[in-house]
């Protein structure tokens, strides 16, 4: 993998730290040195057309799996593959027409049998006394594990704050559900803190089942529907998924409006019934609650706390309109939720 040198008049840098007597072999203990070494390196040949490489050590061969054969002659650009940044090329190109002397740049290149690794490319331009340039030579390091350890922490931290943010928005719903809640009992109270409280659990059950990807509304409705009232509950709807944040938020304001229906509203009497419909618009997702049955109501002081609830957590948190109306033939609410965030 040597070549005879075609510069005779080619000294090199001076040495740092030298013993006298080694001066006159400086060229070959080089060459022997970028040969052992296991650092991957290649000598590269600028004033050939296409610079081809003239040199590598044994390392760069372990490194890429190539054999001598398949590297001389070729540019270094067959290292690159179909995920290789063409912003990093680019800086290679700009730091060569630069002449810089030293620069360094990680890139994504690929070995001969497909796999790839993040190469840390070191290229210098070696030139002769005049300041002619002669060779590129260029050093590689695979630093593919660090590369997956910083990716993985900033991974982890963003977890982190993803979980952060979301237990402070479930905490945010607790606090409200304790806040907001009123009963004539203990024993009331307690009943409508823990059906409150299972609301939120049955819409993280589906969350996880997503992969805290979202939850579809329809599946979040079917989850608030007693099994006894399943044919007293006619939905209609396309499929929309909500974003992850919004799904245990409307989960509760669904629950509380559903219990209303039962103890108060069209499920609390025989023959009435519910109907819910959604769509989404540019503004968001719309839902419709109509019930049938219950009759001419006013709005009773009882509902007072339950809606109450259902206001905040539309308006408030999930940052979109909630407006209700007690007429006959039962109670309506239309919600509106932008799924924007």
């Amino acid at each position: 993998m040597m070549s005879d040198d075609p510069n005779p008049s080619f000294k090199g840098d001076a040495p740092v730290a030298a013993r006298r007597e080694v001066l006159i072999d400086r060229r070959e203990l080089a060459l022997v040195a970028m040969e052992r070494t296991r650092m991957p390196m290649v000598i590269t040949d600028p004033k050939q057309p296409d610079n081809p490489i003239i040199l590598a050590n044994e390392a760069f061969l372990e490194l890429t799996g190539y054999a001598a054969e398949e590297v001389l002659g070729r540019n270094c650009r067959f290292l690159q593959g179909v995920d290789t940044d063409p912003a990093d090329v680019e800086a290679i190109r700009a730091e060569l027409a630069a002449g810089n002397d030293h620069f360094e740049v990680e890139l994504l290149n690929y070995r001969k049998d497909g796999s790839s690794f993040w190469n840390q490319l070191v290229i210098s331009p070696v030139r002769n006394e005049a300041g002619l340039l002669l060779y590129y030579f260029a050093s590689q390091k695979d630093v593919t594990a660090r590369r997956r350890a910083e990716q993985l922490e900033i991974a982890e931290r963003l977890l982190l704050k993803e979980v952060d943010h979301r237990a402070m928005n479930a905490l945010a719903l607790v606090q409200g559900i304790v806040n907001l809640s009123r009963s004539e009992s203990p024993a009331q109270y307690s009943a409508s803190i823990r059906g409150r409280v299972a609301a939120l659990a049955r819409a993280h059950r589906l969350l996880a089942v997503s992969g805290w990807t979202g939850a579809d509304v329809g599946a979040l409705l079917a989850g608030e529907i007693p099994a006894h009232m399943r044919e007293r509950v006619r939905t209609s709807g396309t499929a929309a998924l909500l974003p992850a944040l919004l799904v245990q938020p409307l989960s509760l304001v669904l629950h509380e409006i559903m219990s209303n229906a039962l103890r108060h509203g069209g499920l609390s009497k025989p023959g009435g019934f519910v109907e819910v419909g959604w769509s989404t618009e540019p503004e968001g997702l719309r839902l419709d609650w109509r019930e049938r049955g219950a009759g001419a109501i006013g709005e009773p002081p009882r509902f007072e706390g339950g809606m109450r609830m259902v206001k905040n957590v539309v308006e408030r948190q999930l940052c979109g309109q909630a407006s209700f109306a007690w007429s006959p033939p039962g109670f309506q609410a239309t919600l509106r939720i932008p799924l924007d965030g």
